[in-house]
């Protein structure tokens, strides 16, 4: 997620790149539940994000990104990113907006500009508020469901 966010991350790749973006699906007028792909929730299906996308946010590793939208509706998307092992310094792309990073493999390690550092594992999940701007280091196959609050204009 971010991943990219990440949510900068994926703010940035929503608009970078052309991905699977499912609209709200309704039912006679109605809103009706939508089903996560599982195939994209597995990783199957992605779409590479071209390599220079986050170089300037980029301090180690190899981004290797790759993300698949699985919902957008009026108040949040809903988005797979899976990245290669790297790490990323969001202090001049903060997140955009406030985003739950849900880690389904690798590990992510995500430091606080005071310097503080949390781990988070599969099966673990972390709330990130709007205008986060430490670092991403996303270890081993790395691969996350990202739920963010779309920005209201």
């Amino acid at each position: 997620m971010a991943k990219i966010s990440t949510c900068a991350l994926f703010g940035t790749v929503a608009v970078s790149i052309a991905i699977h973006n499912p609209a709200p699906a309704f039912a006679q007028g109605a809103a009706a539940p939508v089903r996560l792909d599982p195939e994209r929730v597995a990783g199957i299906g992605l779409t590479a994000i071209p390599p220079d996308a986050f170089k300037d946010i980029l301090e180690s590793g190899e981004l290797k990104m790759r993300v698949a939208r699985l919902f957008q509706g009026n108040e949040l998307r809903v988005e797979i990113f899976e990245s290669t092992p790297a790490k990323t310094n969001h202090k001049r792309r903060p997140t955009d907006g406030d985003e739950f990073v849900y880690v389904l493999s690798g590990k992510l390690i995500l430091t606080e500009v005071n310097g503080k550092k949390q781990e988070f594992h599969p099966g673990q999940s972390v709330v990130l508020p709007a205008g986060y701007s430490g670092t991403w280091e996303m270890q081993g196959n790395y691969r996350e469901i990202a739920v963010v609050a779309v920005k209201r204009r």
